[in-house]
């Protein structure tokens, strides 16, 4: 799971709000609108916000996928590297390693 909680204080450090974004075109609504709902001051916290919208929208999941080549365009904006704006945990699950789908699979 991705948390965009960083970016968001970056944007706000450098006095950027949600309206310069869109009055400057700086962020499509569309992306800004992920980078909010994947943004929390902990991962309990974002996935509690996904499961309401999930509850709320028949069972939809919410996309927090942004593209490499946005968290680039956002960087070179404030001046600033990748690990800077997210802080990424993903939940490893063992039935999903190589090992145990391809090479141990008879």
């Amino acid at each position: 799971m991705i948390n965009y909680n960083k970016l968001k204080k970056k944007l706000d450090d450098k006095g950027i709000t949600t309206y310069v974004i869109r009055q400057k075109g700086l962020i499509p609504q569309s992306t800004l609108t992920k980078l909010k709902m994947c943004s929390g001051d902990s991962m309990e916290q974002i996935e509690k916000k996904l499961q309401e919208y999930k509850d709320s929208h028949n069972g939809k999941d919410f996309m927090c996928d942004v593209s490499t080549k946005t968290i680039e365009d956002i960087c070179q904006l404030l001046q600033c590297q990748p690990q800077d704006l997210i802080e990424w945990k993903v939940d490893l699950k063992p039935e999903l390693s190589y090992e145990n789908r391809y090479k141990n699979a008879k």
